[in-house]
């Protein structure tokens, strides 16, 4: 039950990770550059959604290395095991509040509304899936996004298929309204001037002080779990 709560518990934080993730404003004004003007708009937003989701996969590939576990795998020594999660628990903060520091100083400055590629809806499919992937990787707020994520994962569980079941739960939800988004909007004509009309009010709200917080909140509890989270050298299993 203990193990069934457990990784319930991570399914939710995933699927409130993916949607944080994929909430780009970037994102939604070129899935709707692409709605509104390519030649086979869900094709085309799908080979896009598909640079996305490689790019948060790649981000979750390079901070799993630096995963507590990947590191002190080969490590015998239990006290030196403990520092070292403690040092990537620090380390997980300090990254994290730098990037709040980061989107603080931005949000000080004047807001500019995201503004997609003039020529989004013309580019060649391979160039759709380049355009994803470069926007879901650059962004100080992504990468500390998918360190989360990775650190969510690892300490869920050890079996692959289960990771795999929990990095697909995470990208539905990256991915999973932009898709929704589209087939409605094919479907539906009154509801794509609809969202057109909302997603533009979206637009202009500034959303920059809440991903602070959130970045800031984040960076906070991973010092605390760098502190005191680990407890006595004893919670660590013997070999």
């Amino acid at each position: 039950m203990t193990d069934a709560l457990r990784l319930g518990g991570a399914c939710l934080s995933l699927l409130g990770l993916g949607l944080a993730m994929g909430t780009s404003p970037s994102t939604y004004a070129i899935v709707l550059r692409l709605l509104e003007s390519a030649r086979r708009p869900a094709a085309s937003v799908r080979l896009l959604l598909l640079g996305v989701a490689l790019g948060a996969v790649a981000l979750l590939l390079v901070f799993r290395v630096v995963d507590p576990a990947t590191i002190t795998a080969p490590i015998e020594d239990r006290a030196v095991a403990l520092l070292v999660r403690r040092g990537v628990d620090l380390l997980a903060g300090l990254v994290l509040l730098v990037a709040a520091a980061v989107e603080l100083r931005r949000s000080r400055g004047p807001r500019r509304p995201p503004q997609p590629p003039a020529d989004a809806h013309r580019r060649s499919p391979r160039r759709l899936v380049a355009l994803g992937f470069a926007d879901s990787v650059i962004g100080v707020s992504g990468m500390a996004m998918m360190y989360v994520t990775g650190r969510v994962i690892a300490s869920t569980s050890r079996d692959p298929l289960v990771d795999a079941g929990l990095l697909a739960v995470f990208l539905a939800a990256v991915v999973g309204p932009y898709l929704l988004l589209s087939w409605a909007w094919e479907r539906f004509p009154g509801f794509a001037r609809a969202m057109t009309r909302l997603l533009d009010r979206l637009a202009a709200i500034d959303l920059r002080p809440v991903l602070v917080l959130a970045l800031a909140i984040a960076g906070i509890v991973f010092f605390a779990l760098g502190v005191w989270g680990h407890g006595a050298l004893g919670e660590l299993p013997r070999r």
